[in-house]
């Protein structure tokens, strides 16, 4: 019984697809016609071919790749479209865990964003001293050191910290935080080095040094400006603490709410100081 062929126009007619993919799919070997006129060099393509054209349009939507489309309507192996499905899986359940990171990570830097706006607006909304407990976060942490002659910036941390998110693959989201070990070192700008924390979102990773901090209480105050006039925003908070008679700590926090990394203006940076207390005052 001789096979009922179409042409490449009837094919194309028939599956809705254009001409020019299908002389493409010949090309790579994805859907060859199944005879070739030797005179006319028209195209002719079985039924049967013709039936493979849904299932590549499929796998398209689905997102595999060419070449695999290719090998898995050759073969069409139970086994194989098996094996190949569960791998394609555990990647879409990667992506898909990676997006809602990416989703969650996102939504908190919008969350602070506003956060910021809010004190850059409205009135009072900087300068006010408050007593609280600091929130507990989960962080990625590391120490940095200044080199002899080495200034404060911003810049000198943040791709640090950029570079060991990279390195060992932590999602990190919400504001940048310093700690420094001195606060007047810090009023000074005398310090060395610095403590560096972001949350992060993963478990522990190996290489990466996460770190608990918050759960204590401290005088706060949000600190509007470039970061070379903190020291009178610090030394506002020390006069509170010794008008009220708080023992305080020593250190020093300071939370990114706006920084170089949201805007190009220095005096919108927006910036939280944390000092933490020993003891209530009377």
């Amino acid at each position: 019984m001789e096979l009922e062929f179409l042409t490449i126009g009837e094919v194309s007619k028939l599956c809705n697809i254009p001409v020019k993919t299908l002389r493409y799919y010949d090309e790579i070997g994805l859907l060859r016609p199944d005879r070739i006129s030797n005179e006319s060099h028209y195209r002719y393509y079985s039924k049967q071919s013709a039936l493979k054209i849904p299932l590549i349009k499929y796998y398209k939507q689905l997102g595999f790749k060419l070449d695999d489309i290719k090998e898995l309507i050759q073969e069409l192996d139970i086994g194989i479209l098996s094996n190949f499905f569960q791998k394609e899986l555990t990647s879409v359940e990667e992506q898909m865990d990676a997006l809602r990171k990416k989703h969650f990570a996102i939504t908190e830097w919008s969350k602070l964003l506003q956060d910021g706006e809010a004190y850059l607006t409205q009135p009072g909304a900087t300068g006010r001293i408050d007593l609280r407990t600091i929130p507990v976060y989960k962080t990625v942490h590391f120490r940095y050191r200044l080199e002899d002659g080495q200034k404060h910036e911003e810049m000198l941390y943040s791709n640090s910290f950029v570079e060991l998110c990279q390195r060992s693959d932590v999602f990190a989201y919400g504001p940048f935080m310093l700690h420094f070990d001195h606060l007047q070192e810090r009023m000074d700008g005398n310090f060395r080095e610095v403590d560096c924390y972001t949350s992060v979102i993963e478990d522990d990773q190996p290489g990466v040094h996460t770190q608990v901090i918050g759960g204590f209480q401290a005088i706060t105050t949000v600190h509007k400006g470039g970061y070379g006039q903190i020291g009178e925003t610090y030394g506002r908070l020390l006069d509170w603490a010794e008008r009220h008679n708080f023992a305080l700590r020593g250190s020093a926090y300071e939370r990114n709410i706006i920084d170089p990394w949201s805007t190009r203006v220095p005096e919108h940076y927006v910036t939280e100081l944390i000092v933490p207390i020993r003891s209530l005052g009377a």
